[in-house]
């Protein structure tokens, strides 16, 4: 886990997956308390450990995120990398759970546009699965929880800016939250909702944020 000294990032590579969520949390805590704002980059297997740090940092902490976009990091070891960007500080700008609660408003139908992704479903599935909400949706939500928060960023990624759509889709939308698991309901897991939306043009690519 590294970052540069000049942009001062958290960065989580694929190498660091043996990590503890703790480990990530103390660091994102860390430089909250030293700067007063951090930034975090997981990058491909590395997601989910930033979005369970990241919503640990936010339970446990005065911390809160107040940006959060997708994209490919490029990198010789790792190649090009579906990656998740997160900026946190002290004090609550964005109400990310009121945002989704008035999203799922204005989404009648919203089971049929939610798009449930899993270990267990191939990537050329889910993405057909996508393809066929979008010709049915102007918006469709993409879930996922625990390690299937990879998935879940990189499918978001293959249609907002993979050109497989046919109509120009972008991410609307990006909600952390935790659940409780299914097996044992004492315990919680993070997920995320990604909203993505035909004609919406706001796409950040974070090979355009210097991070490296």
């Amino acid at each position: 886990m590294s970052g540069t000294s000049e942009s001062k990032v958290i960065l989580v590579w694929p190498s660091d997956v043996s990590l503890k969520i703790s480990d990530v949390t103390e660091r994102v805590i860390s430089r909250i308390m030293d700067e007063g704002t951090a930034e975090v980059v997981g990058v491909g297997e590395g997601i989910f450990l930033v979005c369970s740090a990241l919503n640990l940092s936010c339970e446990i902490a005065r911390t809160y995120i107040d940006e959060i976009t997708l994209g490919y990091v490029d990198d010789k070891v790792f190649g090009k990398s579906p990656s998740i960007y997160a900026h946190l500080n002290q004090q609550e700008r964005i109400n990310f759970e009121q945002l989704a609660a008035e999203e799922e408003k204005t989404m009648d139908n919203l089971s049929d546009r939610t798009i449930s992704v899993g270990h267990e479903i191939p990537m050329e599935k889910m993405v057909t699965r996508s393809l066929m909400a979008l010709a049915r949706f102007d918006e469709i939500k993409l879930i996922g929880a625990g390690g299937s928060i990879n998935q879940a960023v990189t499918l978001a990624l293959k249609l907002s800016l993979g050109q497989i759509s046919k109509d120009p889709v972008g991410v609307k939308l990006i909600h952390l939250y935790s659940i409780n698991m299914r097996n044992d309901p004492a315990k919680r897991i993070s997920a995320i909702s990604i909203y993505l939306q035909k004609g919406y043009s706001e796409k950040t690519d974070l090979l355009n944020k210097k991070f490296l």
